[in-house]
């Protein structure tokens, strides 16, 4: 595994924690959290040279609340209305300084011991490292099937290890790997993109369950099956232009497989971990609404293609 920088022996590494506030395609915009979210990295500053951005494009006071509550010395940035997660955190690490780049949404909420983690964690050779994601306890039915769709496999507990792929939802890079994509011309953090370059350059990932986030309510029902099956087609039309004419068709028939095979996915992990089946269970109806949503925009993907660029699985 190549190690991409030396940072263990940085007396004071410092930190930037990039944080996109989304107000676009379904999202919850972010005034019910953000405070919440600021408070929690406020706490955690302490004698540490860390800097915060928040890329912004929320529309329902959000904004107010970061410039008359965060810290004077936060960075805030607002962006285009229709600006993407994947966008707002593309712009915000290009601001950055920091020797790590953290990632995340107003919609999480760190664990107190979440800048150490990630600050004891990058002591290590990984590029890239992806942390925990919690459900707020008190989420409805709805938000626990987002959960789930989105983020059972990053649900507690699981051990340290190497992973193929990290969410940038609560994930961290040192810097020196991001170098070949801070002199491109992409427009966009798009980290199946970004790790998928790690994996051919030699460098690793890794899923550490000490870096813990909390995630609140971000999409509402109809949002979320509109979501699902945007990103459904998006993924179909992208994953198309690289089939043959041979393999698309089979892509097409197997389609109405795909809520089956992302429902047992989900399903052994929740049974494997021992945790929140009860939710998973009474959530279920609505998960498969979602999966179901996501394999309708696939296979319209595999039919129609996608004139959208490959930005895939957020």
């Amino acid at each position: 595994m190549t190690n991409p920088e030396a940072y263990s022996t940085a007396p004071s590494p410092k930190l930037s924690i990039v944080i996109g506030v989304i107000g676009v395609f379904g999202s919850h915009n972010a005034r019910s959290s953000v405070r919440e979210c600021l408070n929690a990295l406020d706490s955690q500053r302490s004698g540490r040279d860390i800097e915060i951005i928040i890329v912004d494009n929320s529309t329902d006071g959000a904004t107010e609340i970061i410039q008359t509550e965060g810290s004077p010395d936060l960075i805030l940035v607002k962006a285009a209305a229709t600006a993407l997660i994947p966008e707002l955190w593309g712009i915000g690490v290009r601001k950055s300084a920091g020797a790590i780049i953290a990632t995340t949404t107003s919609h999480f909420v760190p664990r107190p011991d979440w800048v150490e983690q990630i600050l004891r964690a990058h002591k290590s050779s990984y590029a890239g490292i992806g942390g925990a994601i919690e459900n707020d306890d008190s989420a409805a039915l709805v938000e626990w099937a987002v959960y789930f769709c989105r983020y059972s496999s990053l649900m507690p507990p699981f051990v340290e290890k190497e992973a193929a792929d990290i969410a940038a939802d609560n994930a961290s890079y040192k810097r020196s790997a991001l170098a070949p994509w801070l002199q491109s011309s992409a427009d966009g953090f798009w980290e199946p993109i970004i790790h998928a370059d790690f994996r051919k350059r030699g460098l690793a990932l890794s899923l550490n369950p000490a870096i813990v986030v909390t995630h609140k309510k971000s999409f509402g029902l109809v949002d979320f099956i509109r979501q699902r099956f945007r990103h459904g087609r998006q993924f179909g039309g992208t994953r198309a232009a690289q089939l043959s004419q041979i393999q698309r068709p089979i892509y097409i028939l197997l389609s109405p497989l795909i809520p089956l095979l992302f429902l047992a996915r989900i399903g052994r992990q929740v049974l494997f971990k021992r945790k929140r089946i009860g939710k998973f269970l009474l959530s279920l109806p609505i998960l498969s609404l979602f999966l179901i949503s996501w394999a309708a925009g696939e296979l319209c993907g595999y039919l129609l293609g996608n004139q959208e660029a490959p930005k895939m699985k957020r």
